[in-house]
């Protein structure tokens, strides 16, 4: 073991189950700490315990109106977009669409006065509670029971990551509602909540429900769908949709760039139109209408945030979800409880924070954000 051999003690030293025990138990107590000190801060600023604003909660009448991108730096990128969509084919209308899609400028965030958070969730095997035992003796395979592999069950961590002016903040926790909690603490000590707040995640509905009811009393919370989801989103439907990947493929690239310069109903108008021929069923057409209809207000114009430099995935999160549990948890063979996996996703967080010291020095955590890792 490293931890053995760090102290040269390759043989005789602390024993496996023991630092297991250690780490379960350090883990649960950093989540407890974290939840504690949520509701504290929660009633220093004036919030409720389930993190609402009160009737005379001042940090909410202080939120001033956001900043945006100064015309300048906008209408060159807007120049640039509009030069790639004419070099697309896409036709004049199409264009102008995007045009006025950016007049007045009340669509992309000065990166100065925003908050960026990513939020999502990252699944590990569960353990069973109880190992099938195998019969002494085996039976003919005639004899056997048909054998039907069952659904894993799995150990979901919800990872959230904050993001200002080159400064981060990672928080895990068991659900997605404990999670924002944890987030608009850290907003509060860091007093971010002033600003914008940008969120980007994938379409799972339960997480937007969630956020946009959490958040529901700030007046400038703009959500994002991200990117890659909806690539991935429209490849796996269309996939059950077409007849073929060649027909899936050829549609493909008719849509993203669509969906790309944000010209959603023309992406809806297409997929309606796809032909009978093409198609084997017609329930994923119909979802990603739905989808698309849903979404409306979370799909802007990516190629804009793009040419701005502004956050169009929910890549900082997919990677803290790394870090702080896949990179760990998700080898061959493994398998978690509950609180196990919990715990050491905590832990790890820790180190991310770079509170490592301070925890083991003072038990105490800061809620600041701190440097990226080079």
């Amino acid at each position: 073991m490293v931890f053995n051999r760090s102290r040269y003690q390759e043989s005789g030293g602390t024993p496996l189950n023991t630092l297991c025990d250690n780490a379960h138990r350090e883990g649960l107590k950093v989540l407890d700490f974290i939840t504690h000190k949520t509701k504290k801060t929660f009633k220093e600023h004036q919030f409720t315990s389930e993190g609402e604003p009160d009737t005379d909660c001042s940090v909410v009448k202080e939120i001033p109106e956001a900043s945006y991108l100064e015309e300048t730096g906008l209408q060159t990128a807007l120049t640039s977009v509009c030069t790639e969509m004419s070099k697309k084919g896409f036709s004049p209308d199409d264009i102008t669409t995007v045009r006025n899609s950016t007049a007045g400028n009340k669509v992309y965030e000065n990166p100065e006065g925003t908050v960026y958070v990513y939020i999502d969730d990252v699944g590990v095997k569960k353990q069973k509670e109880h190992r099938d035992k195998k019969p002494h003796v085996a039976l003919p395979e005639e004899y056997q029971p048909e054998k039907i592999k069952p659904t894993r069950p799995c150990v979901q961590n919800t990872v959230a990551r904050i993001e200002h002016k080159g400064k981060g903040f990672t928080l895990t926790s068991r659900s997605v509602s404990e999670v924002l909690k944890y987030v608009l603490a850290v907003l509060l000590c860091n007093n971010l909540v002033r600003n914008k707040i940008v969120l980007c995640t994938d379409g799972q509905k339960s997480l937007q429900k969630a956020i946009v009811s959490f958040f529901s009393w700030h007046t400038n919370i703009l959500l994002i769908l991200d990117w890659f989801h909806i690539v991935k989103k429209f490849k796996e439907d269309l996939s059950l949709a077409c007849k073929g990947r060649e027909i899936r493929n050829n549609h493909l690239r008719q849509i993203l760039p669509m969906l790309w310069f944000g010209l959603i109903e023309n992406a809806k108008n297409y997929i309606t139109a796809i032909p009978l021929t093409d198609i084997k069923s017609k329930d994923p057409i119909t979802r990603l209408i739905d989808y698309l209809e849903r979404n409306r207000e979370r799909i802007p114009c990516y190629a804009m945030r793009c040419r701005l430099k502004l956050p169009n995935s929910s890549n900082p999160v997919e990677r803290s979800n790394n870090i702080v549990t896949a990179m760990r948890q998700k080898h061959s063979g493994m398998s978690w409880s509950n609180n196990g996996s919990y715990a050491l996703t905590a832990l790890n967080a820790v180190v991310v924070n770079q509170s490592t010291h301070q925890w083991v020095a003072t038990r105490n955590l800061p809620f600041l954000l701190v440097e990226k890792a080079a």
